[in-house]
């Protein structure tokens, strides 16, 4: 039997028909529903700073028969979570504080994944799979700390024989957006703070008719409004510093699902490629 959505996947779905005062409840939940799950009416609504009726109006706009039954979903889904990180504790002996902390940077990044997961929408995921697959060439914009997705995403897509651009805010890169059309993907990928020049470069190409996704945190993103397809990831831990455990394994996924559907076409491509990474010494040979 077909599962139907999760409620944070309603949520991500639905956010877009939302009013003004409803975003701001979605964002509350969204951004972090494990301590969402367990507010009441009143607490919610300092939250989103709305009115408690605006709250039960939200619950009932989802879908839910009121603001009960919506804890009631939340509640299920994050004790899903804690059973799991209680089993992950009891698991491991720790001697100290800094190998709890450790520990604990593990299991953010784990219940990021799963988070991602109870997000996804596979039609989207599938159609930028096709977009990407039938694209003459491929934009990745990304800037600061997200250029390390950007540099992998490309690493592989040039496996797969794809004509890539990355554009990082370099000027000479950000000459060649003027080459893409409607034939093509660009890639937007940008987290909270969102980058000046992920957004810039998305509305440029927009203009131009190009297909754009966008991998990104929440739908109020400034990146959402830009994109055709937009796949959300969570990149949040109790940290200065951003989780890439969840958009890496997103990306890792586009990648994998790209090759599964042109085995030979990448079988080929990695053989050629072999004979040059022979021939240049590439790699550490095994002594015979």
């Amino acid at each position: 039997m077909e599962q139907g959505p999760t409620i944070l996947q309603k949520i991500t779905q639905l956010y877009p028909e939302m009013s003004h005062s409803q975003q701001m409840i979605a964002d509350v939940i969204l951004q972090d529903p494990e301590t969402a799950a367990f507010y009441n009416v009143g607490e919610m609504a300092r939250q989103a700073n709305v009115s408690d009726s605006t709250v039960t109006r939200f619950a009932a706009f989802i879908g839910c028969s009121g603001f009960p039954a919506l804890s009631r979903e939340l509640q299920e889904l994050v004790r899903s979570r804690l059973t799991t990180g209680e089993r992950f504790q009891l698991s491991r002996t720790l001697d100290n504080d800094e190998q709890r902390m450790v520990m604990q940077f593990f299991e953010d990044d784990v219940q990021n994944i799963m988070m991602m997961r109870e997000r996804i929408d596979l039609g989207v995921f599938e159609r930028t799979i096709d977009s990407l697959v039938s694209a003459r060439r491929v934009g990745i914009v990304c800037s600061r700390s997200t250029v390390s997705l950007g540099l992998f995403f490309e690493f592989y897509l040039n496996l797969l024989n794809k004509e890539v651009t990355l554009f990082t805010g370099e000027p000479r890169t950000l000459d060649l957006l003027n080459r893409f059309g409607p034939e093509d993907v660009i890639v937007g990928i940008g987290f909270a703070r969102y980058s000046r020049l992920t957004v810039d470069c998305l509305q440029f190409a927009r203009k131009k008719g190009v297909q754009i996704v966008a991998i990104t945190d929440y739908p109020s993103s400034p990146l959402t409004g830009l994109a055709h397809e937009v796949l959300f990831t969570p990149t949040g831990i109790a940290s200065h510093m951003d989780s890439f455990a969840a958009p890496l394994s997103l990306v890792t996924a586009l990648l994998r699902v790209m090759a599964h559907r042109a085995p030979e076409q990448v079988s080929s491509s990695l053989h050629v490629l072999e004979d040059v990474w022979t021939d240049f010494g590439i790699y550490v040979t095994r002594k015979k």
